[in-house]
């Protein structure tokens, strides 16, 4: 009987323990794990966040980039973390990518993470060439690449990502012939086209616009349906030959958990980043990333994971890319 007193009691105090524990979360840093190298739009966005929330959490959001492997590296780490809330993952495109690119992945993308927040996305990308390329509009980028002998090729962050997936989209239905060239991050593929080693590339608008308007890159066209606010001069790739033409898959961001992060945990992010995406500040240094906040409850970014799977799963259908 004793025994069974006990049990009951020290049932009894774990369980009135257990939200006090989440009322005092956090009482030590965080860490944000951005699973590619530091430079890219989604790196920005994550810097931006850690240090807006961690203000209103009173404690620090620390971003650790942890590349590798397309984002599984960063990702995978997360996936095996302890489910307190005190490792996140700031998830890029790829994130949604990744299960239709590989037979087998060491986490399960739906199973094994708990929806945060959806931040948001920016809608297309541009065409930039190096300013040594001789091609000044995307039909001459496409007839250059098909001259015989000719070596025109394109950087990504590596097999699959979205980049990828945008350089093999233009191949199908251009009828360019541009090589992949995949790299580990923005910084690099940017280096490749300053040196010559490739001749285009596909990049978020507010990155493509300032190396664009600093005379750095030459921007071609943007993939989106519509022109895009940034580089309104820019004609889309519809309106350069090709109608009909879109590649809308922007670049995406997003939070999430280890699954079985406590749901108050999960609460007290998710009303941490809502109120930094409403701040002014907050707002108008997104729209210069030109990314749609979007923001909300969990449940959003779970309707976001099942609708972008579906669409990169068609995607690289139609790109005739096959899972490794």
């Amino acid at each position: 009987m004793k025994r069974l007193l006990g049990t009951c009691f020290a049932l009894m105090a774990a369980l009135l323990a257990m939200p006090v524990a989440a009322a005092d979360f956090p009482d030590r840093p965080i860490r944000l794990i951005m699973p590619f190298s530091p430079g890219g739009p989604t790196d920005m966005v994550a810097r931006v966040l850690a240090q807006h929330a961690g203000q209103r959490l009173g404690q620090p959001i620390v971003v650790e980039n942890r590349a590798g492997a397309n984002g599984i590296i960063g990702t995978g780490a997360v996936a095996t973390a302890a489910p307190d809330g005190y490792m996140l993952l700031l998830a890029p495109t790829s994130h949604t990518i990744n299960p239709s690119l590989y037979k087998k992945l060491p986490y399960d993308t739906v199973r094994d993470f708990t929806s945060v927040i959806y931040i948001g996305n920016s809608a297309g990308l541009v065409l930039v060439v190096g300013n040594q390329v001789p091609a000044r509009s995307v039909q001459e980028l496409v007839d250059l690449s098909r001259k015989p002998g000719a070596s025109v090729a394109y950087g990504s962050a590596g097999n699959g990502n979205l980049l990828h997936l945008a350089g093999e989209y233009f191949n199908r239905a251009t009828g360019a012939r541009m090589l992949h060239v995949p790299y580990k991050g923005a910084g690099a593929i940017i280096a490749g086209l300053y040196s010559g080693e490739i001749q285009a590339a596909f990049l978020g608008p507010p990155q493509a616009a300032e190396l664009i308007q600093g005379g750095k890159l030459r921007g071609l066209a943007v993939t989106s349906p519509k022109r895009i606010p940034q580089l309104p001069e820019l004609p889309t790739i519809a309106e350069s030959g090709y109608p009909g033409y879109d590649f809308d898959g922007g670049i995406q961001a997003a939070i999430y958990a280890p699954t079985n992060t406590p749901r108050a945990v999960i609460a007290t992010l998710n009303e941490a980043f809502n109120a930094v995406l409403k701040e002014p500040e907050i707002r108008d240094r997104f729209a210069t990333l030109a990314l749609d906040i979007a923001g909300g409850p969990p449940s959003v970014l779970d309707k976001q994971v099942a609708n972008r799977m579906a669409l990169y799963s068609d995607l690289l259908r139609q790109a005739g890319i096959q899972p490794e």
